[in-house]
């Protein structure tokens, strides 16, 4: 069983719960705050999403429906996977859950003519305790973005794509660049590769974090995807380090972008 998270303290949320209940036949269960559709269930809670543990019996893989809030206040949404990276507390990731988020929500801005940006975001704040692979679909970043319909009805059929897929694509722990990895979007939206935790170049990072990032992807890492030019020359030798002693391949996002493009 697959579900669908979110809480009731959140607007933009409860925003995208509303446009899953309308665009799909999700069917009330116990009451209110839990519906299912198919092998897919609905859950509002009452607490902050960021912070919820426990899960009912039988799920998979969760998905969160959630407000996204920055300084620079643009609207914008994004998909990532939880986790501390100073305290080393990663959740799971699901690269190919966060694929099919992304290029849906590519395509429902470019069809409904929303002025959002799309992007992933580099791993930050909880949930890291659930034992299955947990992804943000998020709204952002004011509140009124967080109550857009329409950017609602985007990230409820991203959500609803990404759960209900079987697609594989290869799976890599992206490592460089800003918060907002433009680049690793450009690769996950432009070739075969789905990333899942993204490392960036403001976090000092060591080949035991990269390590646990490898670990902590759901089926296992594929490459290390490396926005070269948005590392350090010592981050770069730590990449490539990795890489040899995990047994993966590192790939510069430049290359597997231009090997696509030929």
């Amino acid at each position: 069983m697959k579900l669908i998270l979110a809480s009731e303290r959140d607007p933009a949320a409860m925003n995208i719960v509303s446009q899953l209940l309308e665009f799909y036949d999700f069917e009330k269960t116990v009451d209110e705050r839990h519906y299912q559709l198919h092998e897919v269930s609905l859950e509002i809670i009452q607490g902050e999403a960021t912070e919820a543990s426990l899960l009912p019996q039988g799920v998979e893989e969760v998905i969160v429906a959630s407000r996204h809030a920055s300084e620079a206040g643009r609207p914008s949404l994004t998909v990532h996977v939880p986790g501390f990276i100073g305290n080393r507390e990663l959740a799971l990731a699901s690269p190919t859950t966060m694929k099919l988020a992304l290029a849906t929500l590519k395509a429902e801005v470019e069809s409904l003519e929303l002025p959002f940006e799309v992007s992933l975001e580099a791993t930050h704040h909880g949930p890291t305790r659930m034992v299955v692979p947990v992804t943000f679909v998020e709204i952002g970043s004011r509140p009124e973005q967080w109550v857009d319909r329409r950017a609602g009805e985007a990230a409820a059929h991203a959500i609803m794509k990404a759960i209900s897929s079987h697609a594989k694509f290869l799976n890599a722990v992206g490592l460089g660049g800003p918060h907002y990895a433009p680049r690793h979007t450009e690769a996950v939206l432009g070739t075969d590769v789905g990333v899942g935790h993204i490392l960036p170049k403001y976090v000092d990072f060591d080949e035991d974090l990269v390590g646990l990032a490898v670990r902590r992807t759901c089926g296992g890492a594929d490459l290390l995807l490396l926005d070269w030019k948005g590392l350090s020359e010592q981050q770069r030798r730590v990449c490539l380090r990795a890489a040899e002693i995990f047994g993966i391949r590192a790939e510069r996002v430049d290359g597997i972008i231009h090997r696509k493009k030929l």
